[in-house]
């Protein structure tokens, strides 16, 4: 007999089984309008939450929430302390030369001492965290040499990341003081300074270290994960103390002086000349002891 859906007898295609037709039922509207919900309650990876806490808006909240402060991100390359303070540094007059990465590790190297290389082999052997870098390290030279590496060139985890001992010696060299917001530590002790040889002076109220309102600084949040970013406040890399609040300047325990009638202090804070920076590493100067905290990439 004739197919209800052809003109002759039965093809093959006719003969074939249909489909069962698919019912489908939409969700009442109620459950369209409810957020989704996640299929368990997952912890926050530990890079998402550094890369939160280095966040433009999670640097300002630590800084009261001031409109002022921006991030400059840096490069994580093992050279990123080194890095924010040649981009600090080149804001006023240009990049020079002696401000650059391998200069400054050239400067780190010749300051370390045997004492130095000592203690981290002390460090490295109680496995302190931070100190990995002196497996195979078996004398002060090839300490010297490693600090030379740089991370861009030969990747981060091939190179010595700046630690305590680097960051003063930093300081100190170019006269700049460091302010540091580290996210490693527990929030009491996350706002720390490294202020040049010299730069505060007694404090007349005896609450906070005071320092020339020119003094020339470099503001810097660490991370979780031992990342440096440089941070800005008002557009400036490199600003100086007075250009910072009262209240931020009170978070790192510090303040600045009242200049006197006959004028400003020392202007000691300005970066060295090249051929200063020549003598310094002819000559070299001892920095004073700090305990060496592990690097920051």
């Amino acid at each position: 007999g004739a197919c209800a859906n052809c003109v002759t007898s039965h093809t093959e295609a006719c003969r074939a089984p249909r489909r069962p037709t698919r019912t489908f039922c939409a969700p009442p509207l109620s459950a369209l309008s409810m957020p989704r919900k996640a299929a368990g309650a997952q912890p926050a990876r530990e890079g998402t939450l550094d890369m939160l806490s280095a966040r433009s808006s999670a640097v300002r909240a630590r800084l009261g929430n001031d409109s002022n402060v921006s991030v400059d991100y840096i490069e994580a390359c093992g050279d990123c302390f080194y890095l924010a303070i040649e981009s600090a540094l080149s804001e006023i007059c240009g990049w020079q030369p002696y401000y650059a990465v391998a200069m400054q590790r050239q400067l780190v190297a010749s300051q370390i001492t045997d004492e130095t290389y000592q203690l981290y082999q002390l460090l490295h052997a109680q496995r302190a965290e931070g100190f990995a870098f002196m497996q195979g390290v078996d004398s002060l030279e090839a300490l010297r040499r490693r600090v030379l590496v740089r991370g861009k060139q030969h990747r981060p985890h091939k190179c010595v990341w700046a630690d305590g001992f680097a960051m003063e010696v930093i300081a100190n060299h170019f006269g700049v003081l460091l302010l540091v917001i580290d996210e490693r530590v527990q929030e009491s002790q996350m706002f720390t300074r490294i202020a040049p040889r010299g730069a505060c002076a007694p404090s007349s109220s005896g609450e906070a270290s005071e320092l020339d309102p020119s003094q020339s600084l470099v503001l810097l949040h660490s991370s979780s994960r031992e990342h440096m970013n440089l941070i800005m406040y008002n557009g400036k890399k490199l600003p100086q103390l007075g250009d910072l609040p009262a209240k931020l300047q009170r978070l790192w325990g510090i303040s600045a002086a009242r200049r006197s009638a006959g004028g400003s202090h020392t202007d000691g804070c300005a970066p060295l000349a090249h051929q200063d920076f020549q003598r310094f590493l002819g000559d070299g100067v001892a920095c004073g002891a700090i305990r060496p905290r592990p690097g920051m990439a």
